[in-house]
């Protein structure tokens, strides 16, 4: 059944952007733009048959909502979602999300402006030119003045660097979470204290029964003569009748107001005619830039929620209870601990009880990688030692059992295999029977069957990622081994299935860290930002050798902390982490959707500590899942020698060639073979083996390692065109050189045979219906790894 989505916004319009991605969803829409207040019966029966809607200030009463029986999404375009009734709409099972920080910067240059407005009195002056009248009356700078903020969400924070480059002090009230007291410029007091310093008070919190009315005669009366009010926030925070006398006695010296009580302003507002007020129509978000992001970012929000995959749900926690998911308490935060990079890799196990110390409620870290080639997916061998692999696991499985906390493993076995995945289950095991611990452990795995596959290509829903092409059928008949790369949708199943330790075959780096936080509700943007930070571990800190990271994920944004004390993240430290392994180093793709932190500010909380805000999730239109594949290309066999000569160095790059024409030759006279019958590569290391041509250092090196690597169908094969290179790799002479010179080979025998050589083949994406779908889950009681 296709899905109908009702569009009351204004200023989307069928067939523009947000239009034509959600029919691209398969969704349905109707556009019933709202111009002013709607009767609730036309708005029940403008919600009869819809499934979903994007809605500006409808008020969504818990009667409407009660007689929209098929209403399952609502998302407001924009930030306030005080015309809802979020309790109703939880009671009936209704998702209702909104759309944090969306027109934050709108808002905060705005608020510049209505500030800027008030002190120079623009309006009245325009209004009295427009009269007759040449107004000439002083105004006042904002330079050295003090601004209040009264709430510090992401519009007033986004105000303070402005107020700052006007030269303004900042003060806000105190009631903001103290994780989100990072900024140093802004002084934190109670409101009394600012109203009676502020000459400025602009107002960005929430109406709540606790914010309705707050400013009023009490607080008209604490503030200074020559204040300005600026309020862009809800209407009914101010009390409008005590304004206006407030400002008609002269308490205060006026007010700009975007909003209203009643919007739009009836005849009998008590703000009409007094001097010293001047009232705009709700505008303070209302830019191209920021309706553009809100109709968008409010239309992937809806197809997300659609899917179970809703980042901005205001009642998430309750609403999820009544589908059944009992493991998703409400959280203020989620910190996760990520001990290092790699499994494997070791690490101080004082780090771990201080992150444990320090509070954190999962500890994730990656099991493998693609850094190290191809040949531990194509032979599924783990590169880690099982001793090294035990040695972690007791440090994380001690500590998380001791805590109470999940641990998190993924890429298990380095590749993602499925007997990657159950080597380590096994070390597990045998960890947990020697320490006496009695922990649930789900298996997640990876392996794709090349059949499968094949339908999927055949029904058009595998595609290349550049730079590769189309993929073959016979590319995927040809791969040792497949794995999926997964999301963390996954991993969110297994800990909601009650698993204490989950191992992930192939997943991406990101998803291990951001499922737990994810699962509680935390934002996508800040989650997956903080993922990607934390996935090397220790690599975003002054020291990377020194131990893993702390990472506290919040509605607002993120922080990260060093493990060590020693240790320290700086601002450019955490950022540049983005640059790490990414095309784009302001987005990233994972399955459902890609993170793009262009808007992201990194904020020193001190010496040690970076707070991130601003980053942001766009929900992809199609679920994708990545295909890593590897194959066999031959077999090698290696030799290795040393060149000290200084007439051969002073001439490296000659000798090469003719040392590669050579081989060719005698290989040629000697096995018969034709050069397409075999493969060999010669590596100058200390000269130009890693950047070759790029090399810019010109001069002729001191030393060289000579690395000839021949490839060839087979073992025998191979060896024997090393045999016949050997005596070249040891006495080859430039062609004016009159003796034979001798070079140093590294082993004896000098031919090293690798064996089976491989190669990646698969960079290709598969259309999902459901992040499950390419993946197998098996959950075991306690003590059954």
């Amino acid at each position: 059944m296709t899905h109908r989505v009702l569009i009351t916004t204004d200023y989307l319009r069928p067939g523009d952007e947000v239009d034509q991605y959600l029919r691209r969803s398969g969704l349905e829409t109707v556009h019933l733009p709202m111009t002013g207040r709607r009767d609730p019966e036309q708005l029940v029966a403008a919600l009869a048959g819809i499934d979903a809607a994007l809605v500006a200030h409808e008020a969504l009463t818990a009667d409407v909502l009660a007689r929209a029986p098929r209403l399952r999404v609502v998302v407001r375009t924009g930030v306030g979602y005080d015309s809802i009734d979020v309790a109703a709409a939880t009671r009936l099972g209704i998702s209702v999300s909104n759309l944090p920080g969306v027109n934050a910067n709108a808002v905060a240059e705005y608020t510049i402006g209505l500030l800027l407005a008030g002190a120079r009195r623009l309006m009245q002056s325009a209004a009295g030119v427009a009269r007759g009248d040449w107004p000439r009356e002083d105004g006042h700078e904002l330079r050295g003045s003090t601004l209040g903020l009264i709430g510090y969400g992401a519009s007033a924070r986004a105000v303070v660097p402005l107020a700052r480059a006007f030269g303004m002090t900042v003060v806000c009230t105190t009631n903001v979470p103290t994780r989100l007291r990072s900024d140093p410029a802004v002084r934190f007091v109670d409101l009394p204290e600012l109203l009676a310093t502020a000459d400025y008070v602009s107002v960005h919190t929430s109406l709540t029964e606790r914010t309705r009315g707050l400013l009023g005669e009490s607080a008209f009366k604490q503030m200074k003569p020559t204040a300005l009010l600026v309020n862009t926030a809800r209407g009914a925070i101010v009390d409008e009748e005590a304004l206006a006398a407030a400002v008609r006695a002269g308490e205060i010296a006026g007010a700009a107001l975007d909003v209203a009580s009643e919007e739009p302003l009836p005849p009998g507002s008590p703000l009409r005619g007094v001097d010293g007020i001047v009232v705009y129509s709700h505008l303070a978000g209302q830019t191209a830039e920021a309706r553009a992001a809100a109709g968008r970012r409010g239309a992937e929000e809806l197809v997300a929620a659609l899917a179970g995959r809703a980042q901005f749900v205001v009642n998430s926690h309750d609403h999820q209870e009544t589908k059944g998911n009992m493991h998703n308490e409400p959280v203020k935060s989620v910190r996760v601990l990520s001990p290092s990079g790699m499994l494997g890799a070791g690490w101080d196990h004082a780090t771990i009880e201080r992150g444990i110390a320090l509070g954190a409620d999962v500890i994730s870290i990656d099991g493998g990688s693609t850094d190290s080639g191809p040949y531990y997916l194509g032979s599924a061998t783990p590169k880690t030692t099982a001793k090294a692999v035990a040695r972690d696991l007791r440090s994380l499985l001690t500590a998380a059992a001791g805590a109470g906390i999940p641990v998190i493993v993924g890429s298990c076995g380095t590749s993602g295999t499925d007997s990657g995945v159950d080597w380590v289950a096994g070390i597990v095991a045998e960890v947990m029977a020697s320490e006496g611990l009695d922990l649930k452990v789900a298996k997640i795995y990876s392996e794709q069957d090349a059949s499968l596959l094949k339908e999927h290509l055949d029904a058009g829903r595998v595609h290349p990622l550049p730079p590769l092409g189309p993929l073959r059928a016979e590319t995927l008949e040809s791969c040792t081994h497949i794995v999926g790369v997964m999301g963390h949708e996954p991993i969110v199943e297994a800990l909601r299935a009650g698993a204490q330790v989950v191992l992930a075959g192939r997943a991406t780096d990101t998803a291990l860290a951001a499922a737990y936080p994810l699962m509680k509700g935390m934002p996508a943007g800040p989650t997956w930002h903080a993922a990607k930070i934390v996935e090397c571990g220790g690599q975003c800190t002054s020291n990377p050798r020194a131990g893993g990271v702390l990472a506290t994920i919040d509605a607002g944004g993120f922080t990260i902390e060093p493990l060590d004390p020693t240790a320290a993240c700086t601002p450019i430290l955490v950022a540049a982490h983005m640059l790490y392994e990414t095309v784009n180093p302001f987005e990233m793709r994972e399955p459902d959707g890609v993170l793009d932190v262009r808007d992201a500010r990194y904020i020193a909380i001190d010496d040690r500590i970076v707070r991130v805000e601003g980053s942001n999730f766009h929900v992809a239109d199609q679920y994708t899942i990545k295909l890593e594949g590897a194959r066999i290309t031959g077999y090698e066999t290696m030799s290795f020698s040393a060149i000290r000569d200084p007439l051969v160095l002073g001439d490296i790059d000659a000798w090469a060639d003719l040392m590669r024409a050579t081989i060719s030759q005698r290989v040629r006279h000697t096995l018969g073979l034709a050069d397409d019958e075999y493969a060999f590569d010669l590596r100058l290391y200390g000269h130009n083996a890693v950047l070759g041509d790029l090399e810019p250092e010109s001069g002729p090196p001191r030393e060289v390692g000579v690395m000839l690597l021949v490839n060839a169908p087979d073992q025998a094969t191979a060896t024997a065109v090393a045999k016949v290179a050997n005596p070249l790799m040891l006495h080859l002479p430039t062609p004016g050189m009159d003796y034979l010179p001798s070079f140093a080979f590294a082993s004896s025998p000098a031919e090293v045979e690798r064996g089976a050589a491989y190669e990646f083949v698969l960079n290709h994406v598969v259309d999902c219906d459901s992040p499950m779908s390419l993946f197998r889950m098996q959950i075991g009681e306690k003590t059954d790894a």
